[in-house]
């Protein structure tokens, strides 16, 4: 089935657009991003939250979107578009802002410092991670490890782990031992998204997110650079280590 033809009934752009990077299609993934973007405001696909439920809202995740749309039209070399994608997540976030609070509202100050460093706009992104970091601590949750748990939030780690593919940036990473996660969560992305974001574009290259993993599989040979550890991911089977499609041996 073409990854770009319309499914009314089950709608997943964000598999289509990571099938479209596997074969780096960059226009076409990010078409589809835009689309997943869309469609998760809505409550098409994903968890099927829309933008404005209250606590388990799915505009981290749209946002998300449109970074990873942003950053595609830019390896496609579709530069208006790359900066178009970045102001929707950018307004987008900071509609939400206007109706959340505490941790939540600090945490659409981080996707738009996200959204602003896309954009290349580096002084607006400082700024919007400086507002993140004064609204983590004015919250003053009693466990800030727990609170990245939350949706906005959660969209956001997904964001930069799937970013620094293939260096797998992990939770801990981000976060630490948990204590001052939330701190330490601004100060990792204010000095590390950008130079992940460059790093795609140097290397030409948006790997698909993790799926379920599986290592030495002999069934599975890449053809691109022989390796047998696998991504399931997207309702196929990737390369974990180059991206490729992988097929089974028969």
């Amino acid at each position: 089935m073409d990854d770009a033809a319309p499914d009314t009934d089950t709608p997943n752009h964000a598999d289509r657009a990571i099938r479209a990077t596997a074969t780096e299609n960059w226009q076409t993934a990010g078409e589809q991003y835009t689309l997943a973007a869309y469609g998760t405001l809505a409550g098409h696909e994903g968890f099927r939250r829309e933008a404005f439920d209250g606590e388990r809202t799915s505009a981290g995740t749209a946002v998300c979107h449109l970074v990873r749309a942003g950053l595609c039209y830019r390896l496609a070399g579709v530069e208006a578009a790359a900066r178009n994608r970045a102001m929707q997540g950018a307004l987008l976030a900071v509609d939400q802002k206007r109706v959340r609070d505490g941790v939540d509202a600090a945490a659409c100050d981080e996707l738009l410092g996200h959204c602003r460093t896309l954009a290349s706009e580096a002084e607006r992104a400082t700024e919007a991670y400086d507002r993140a970091a004064a609204g983590y601590a004015a919250a003053d949750v009693d466990d800030p490890a727990g609170a990245t748990t939350r949706p906005l939030l959660q969209a956001g780690t997904d964001l930069v782990t799937h970013l620094s593919r293939p260096d797998d940036v992990g939770w801990d990473d981000i976060h630490g031992t948990g204590g001052d996660a939330l701190q330490r969560r601004v100060r990792f992305v204010r000095s590390r998204v950008r130079e992940l974001l460059a790093a795609r574009v140097e290397a030409r290259k948006l790997y698909a997110p993790r799926g379920s993993t599986e290592y030495g599989v002999d069934r599975f040979t890449c053809p691109d650079c022989g390796s047998h550890d696998v991504n399931y991911v997207a309702e196929t089977v990737l390369c974990l280590r180059c991206n490729a499609v992988v097929e089974e041996r028969s």
